[in-house]
């Protein structure tokens, strides 16, 4: 391709299908759908059924009462809430208000939901009380608290016309995350962009269907699970527990049939590798957020030939999903997923350091344009301006085009392959995490003179954090301590797995921080003993909890990769994960027949403890025999769902 060709090539948008404006807002569409389908069920959790019928009835009360209280168009509202049908209706609520939600999750430390709580200035938070009687003081927002389980209208009130509220760009959600000033960013996404989301023709949703509902609320997964959705007539099923078992989320999905779900890619693998047959009820799964592993793809396609497997890339920037690909059955076992075609109503451009089209098979940078291009950084107009630009390819002059960091190469067939980015950016269980927020977080320790973070890959979409630090004036820091700290300001997910103090970071001679230079990730790890985790076993105990040590520290070695596992060393400062810690409960199922809860997991955090706890003879037992009516129970409840489906031709 000549110069001139490449700067006057229009760029192929890849499949505008289903075109048109989106001219609805999120309600609008939800009332249209509860109208035609009022009896059908809208959300199911644990025994709870609710219809479409009572959802539309409690949103457009709870709407109201926000409008009483002074909330209204242009409104900002906090969710200070775990996923449930209160949250949902709620959600509905404060877009009927002409409001928009921000999410905050109960998961954050103080720090970071004072942070966002003051950035986004809400008009009020809504909570359950249970959950804000246990926030600690001071709370982290200043406004009004509604209590969500005090307010609830009763459904038998009749309410008159209908509140006329929010337009396809009007502001539905403010999503934050990871920025490279050292604080999260607050997404502005509007209602045309949700929309464009959850009703499209990437997936097959109809009133037929069951979506399942795990993610956080502050994750922006959950803008597809919960209004694909609601969106569709389809029903909502939602997964209680705040940190599930894989057995748990197994159930949800027999339990209540679902058929459609969005894992994280590292989730997906996970629960590839320790519990396939949790999948099995399923028609369609999307998995993303990271570099799909080929040998899991084809072991669930193998193991579950009537689920249609699509791997789906998009930053929260562009509401959720840009790119989709649907996996063959014949995919070369070894290649990687590419990330495919856009979806409807979104066009995809590879461009160059100048904004000029590459070739194809060139590497350049992805830019995305539609009407699923966010409005921008909620008080962050020189970000704004910078990451998201005229569309200059676009029909449309106030259009605009977000530049997503990721480099990217168009096959000559129109297929898109993700290469990697531009910057420091990276993806840790999902989760967008800029490098330099996590390095910024740890200067604001005490003590701390200058610290680097870099990513330690695991394989197989498992990526650590690995940090290291310099302390001030000659200060010794402690490396637990200093991991502590970070757990107060920052979630979980951008807290270093390891920190590694060192006497000065290496420089460059302009200066710099030689990355090169750091010292290489340590072959093996023993943390420091875990002084709060569990108890010291009683003398009884302590014959029987030896094997189980021997048999536990085998299972975290190979969990964690790690060649050796200290007894007393903290599961977490050894580099372990959420995700780690649902595969050991796992395995201890397995191993030992007791179905403990996952919670209890996160409190006998080393080996010697977790051993203790479960020699105690109060520990809950999982007979054999319960664990085979579980199995039949959810062979049956698979069995039916395959009877429904052949009746309806599917």
């Amino acid at each position: 391709m000549t110069e001139y060709q490449m700067r006057t090539a229009r760029p192929d948008v890849g499949e505008h299908t289903a075109g048109g404006r989106i001219d609805h807002s999120i309600q609008d569409i939800f009332g249209q759908v509860a109208r035609a389908y009022p009896a059908r069920p809208a959300i199911v959790c644990e025994q709870r059924v609710i219809t479409y019928a009572e959802l539309e009835s409690w949103s457009d009360g709870f709407a109201r009462v926000l409008r009483n209280k002074g909330i209204g168009a242009g409104g900002l509202v906090g969710l200070f809430i775990h996923r449930s049908p209160e949250a949902i209706m709620a959600m509905l609520g404060i877009l009927k208000a002409g409001a928009a939600f921000v999410p905050l999750d109960p998961a954050y430390p103080h720090e970071h939901l004072s942070f966002i709580a003051g950035d986004a200035n809400p008009s009020a938070v809504v909570s359950a009380s249970r959950m804000f009687e246990s926030l600690a003081e001071p709370k982290p927002w200043t406004c009004q608290t509604i209590l969500i389980d005090a307010e609830v209208p009763p459904l038998e009130s009749e309410y008159g016309r209908r509140l006329d509220a929010g337009g396809r760009d009007d502001v539905a959600c403010v999503m934050y995350t990871s920025g490279t000033t050292g604080r999260p960013k607050g997404v502005l996404i509007p209602h045309r962009g949700v929309v464009r989301l959850a009703r499209n023709t990437y997936i097959d949703l109809s009133p037929e269907d069951v979506v399942l509902h795990m993610a956080t609320l502050a994750f922006d997964a959950s803008t597809f699970e919960i209004f694909s959705g609601l969106l569709n007539g389809a029903a909502l099923a939602i997964l209680p527990s705040v940190r599930p078992s894989f057995s748990e989320i197994a159930d949800v999905i027999a339990r209540h049939g679902v058929t459609t779900a969005l894992l994280t890619t590292s989730l997906f693998h996970a629960v590839v590798d320790h519990h396939l047959d949790a999948l099995r009820p399923l028609r369609q799964l999307i998995t993303g957020g990271d570099v799909l592993s080929p040998r899991h793809a084809r072991q669930m396609m193998d193991a579950i030939p009537g689920c249609r497997l699509i791997n789906a890339y998009g930053p929260t920037e562009n509401s959720t999903i840009t790119c989709c690909y649907t996996l063959p059955r014949n995919a070369p076992p070894d290649a990687p997923a590419p990330i495919g075609r856009p979806i409807a109503h979104t066009q995809i451009y590879v461009l160059d350091e100048e904004r000029r089209p590459v070739p194809q098979d060139e590497i350049g940078e992805l830019f995305a344009a539609g009407e699923g291009v966010a409005l921008g950084y909620l008080n962050q107009p020189e970000l704004t301006t910078e990451k998201f630009a005229p569309d200059i390819f676009g029909a449309d002059a106030n259009a605009r085009m977000y530049r997503t960091g990721d480099l990217v190469r168009r096959r000559a067939d129109g297929i898109v392959e993700f290469v990697g980015r531009a910057d420091r950016q990276v993806k840790i269980s999902g989760k967008r995490v800029e490098l330099e927020e996590v390095e910024a977080a740890m200067r604001r320790l005490p003590y701390v003179a200058d610290a680097v973070a870099q990513v330690r890959d695991r394989g197989e979409a498992q990526r650590q954090i690995v940090a290291y630090a310099a302390g001030r004036d000659g200060a010794r820091l402690d490396a637990a301590l200093l991991r502590q700290q970070m757990l107060q300001i920052a979630p979980s997910y951008m807290t270093p797995a390891h920190i590694f103090v060192l006497d000065a970071l290496p420089l460059t001679p302009s200066g710099k921080v030689d990355r090169n230079a750091l010292p290489d990730f340590p072959s093996s790890l023993d943390a420091a003993p875990d002084a709060g985790a569990g108890v010291d076993p009683a003398p009884k105990d302590r014959e029987q909890s030896g094997d189980v040590e021997s048999t536990l520290a085998e299972i975290c070695r190979r969990l964690l990769k790690l060649p050796h596992v200290g007894l007393d060393a903290n599961f977490f400062d050894l580099g372990g994960t959420s995700l780690d810690l649902m595969a050991l409960h796992e395995e201890i199922r397995a191993r030992f027949q007791q179905d403990l809860p996952v919670t209890t997991l996160f409190e006998y955090t080393n080996i010697r403890a977790l051993a203790a706890r479960l020699a105690q003879k109060d520990s809950a037992k999982l007979p054999i025999a319960a664990m085979n009516a579980r199995k039949l129970q959810q062979n049956e409840a698979l069995r039916k769902i395959a009877r429904t489906r052949n009746r309806t031709g599917e």
